[in-house]
């Protein structure tokens, strides 16, 4: 009898999660997502799979010994997850066990790109949630609080539900219990946050490459699970022993991170966790086959910024980071400062900062403390005016803060300038540089991103202390 390969993956989790702005319920769809594991394991072996190859966050590898117990779970899976979180988008996909990896994950990334079909559409007199603008269900009352006044949808329910379960989870909180974090933002510092996606390089092609060994499948899905774990501890070694940490852990799943902390803390906890990442990969080597590097996208807005917005500045960051170091087996990070009410993803200029360990200040710290130490007007002015193009008028004000700053401060900002690749007479930094800032398209200045982090980065004095 032949058997069947099965493999499913949800879409879309940190969008799922992160449409509502809610901490309660951030929390509770991280959970949520948590516990689908242990489900999807249940019901495959309740189906019949005669062996559970893989499962993470998101994600199972399954052998079914037949036909027939294979379409029981592919048919009713589906909808098992969709009453539990109503709402997150699900892809599966089955081969013969006789055919390769390859082609099972070659089909998941086709029903990837597939339209999601929602159920049937709500007319327009039906109540709808203020928060989500979806169809409003009737509060349970098991969930009734002076935080739920308001008309919920079923996502929501699910979401407070799984909140008010929530037990440890050892991936995405880097091994400690949901009670250990910060509750709401409103009790964080003041200032922007940081929205951070950050993932691995080339795993998806390590697991194609893997074919049909399930022992090293295995091996390879827990080392990778075991590695982020441990590279999420490292990151959380970044923010100050406050009674309760100032972070909302949202999604680790694989070689993937979400998570929202302050924004001053944001760039040092990302740093930290690629770094990390490429340490404890390197421990693991064997099992995955060497190290990775990765990249990570920050999106730096207000407290009250759509966050699911903020997410997709933060992964579309990370692609285009990734991308501009493709082949140099560097970690790098990009960000941006979000001030608009609506996000602009093209936006001008860019910038993929390299990230490289065992140095004591990075060519961008250096370049921030400098700029600490010139007038922020006249070089906000000339930013403008750079980013307009007007290279008359921008050349102008440079020449002129130029004579009235120090100039053995000057002298600094321009080797800071050198270090990081950008021109000293004009701080241009174009789309030939391959050294430690690589421009994202275009022309652009690191000095745009070292005003941002001047700002987001100021010394932090208002955090709470310990109990």
């Amino acid at each position: 009898m032949k058997k069947w390969l099965y493999r499913y993956e949800t879409k879309g989790i940190q969008s799922w999660i992160l449409d509502s702005n809610l901490m309660r319920d951030l929390a509770g769809g991280s959970a949520l997502v948590e516990s689908l594991t242990d489900e999807a394991e249940k019901q495959a072996k309740i189906a019949g799979a005669s062996e559970i190859v893989q499962a993470t966050s998101g994600s199972m590898t399954a052998v079914f010994p037949d036909q027939n117990s294979l379409q029981k779970f592919a048919s009713t899976w589906p909808m098992v997850v969709e009453c539990r979180a109503p709402g997150l988008h699900l892809v599966q996909a089955w081969t013969l066990e006789s055919e390769s990896l390859g082609k099972l994950f070659r089909k998941l990334g086709h029903r990837r790109n597939r339209v999601h079909v929602s159920g049937f559409e709500a007319g327009p007199w039906v109540l709808r949630s203020g928060r989500s603008g979806l169809p409003a269900v009737p509060t349970p009352p098991d969930i009734r609080s002076k935080a739920r006044m308001t008309a919920l949808d079923e996502a929501a329910v699910a979401k407070e539900r799984a909140r008010n379960m929530q037990e440890a989870v050892g991936a995405v909180t880097g091994g400690r219990p949901w009670g250990d974090f910060e509750q709401e933002v409103d009790d964080w510092i003041e200032g922007p946050v940081g929205v951070i996606h950050a993932d691995g390089s080339g795993v998806g092609q390590r697991l194609i490459n893997l074919e049909n060994d399930y022992e090293k499948l295995r091996a390879f899905s827990e080392a990778l699970k075991e590695a982020t774990r441990d590279a999420t501890a490292r990151a959380l070694e970044t923010l100050p022993a406050t009674r309760k940490l100032q972070a909302r852990p949202i999604v680790s799943a694989g070689d993937d991170l979400t998570y929202i902390v302050p924004g001053a803390r944001a760039r040092a906890f990302a740093t930290r966790w690629l770094l990390a990442l490429e340490d404890e990969t390197k421990k693991r080597e064997s099992e995955l086959g060497g190290g990775l590097w990765g990249g990570a996208g920050i999106a730096y807005v207000h407290r009250r910024f759509p966050f699911s917005r903020a997410y997709e500045m933060a992964e579309s960051l990370c692609k285009d980071a990734k991308e501009a170091v493709r082949g140099r087996q560097q970690s790098v990070i990009a960000f941006r400062r979000q001030t608009a009410s609506l996000a602009d993803n093209d936006s001008p200029g860019g910038i993929a900062w390299v990230i490289e360990a065992g140095e004591p200040g990075s060519p961008l710290d250096r370049l921030v403390e400098v700029l600490r130490e010139l007038p922020r007007g006249p070089l906000r002015t000339w930013l403008t005016l750079f980013e307009r193009g007007d290279d008359v008028r921008a050349r102008q004000l440079w020449q002129r803060t130029q004579e009235v700053a120090d100039t053995k401060v000057w002298d600094r900002f321009r080797s800071a300038l050198t270090d990081v690749g950008a021109d000293p007479n004009t701080g241009r930094l174009d789309t030939a540089t391959t050294g430690r800032a690589v421009a994202l398209g275009g022309v652009t200045t690191p000095i745009r991103d070292g005003l941002a982090l001047r700002h987001i980065e100021k010394e932090v004095q208002s955090w709470p202390a310990a109990d």
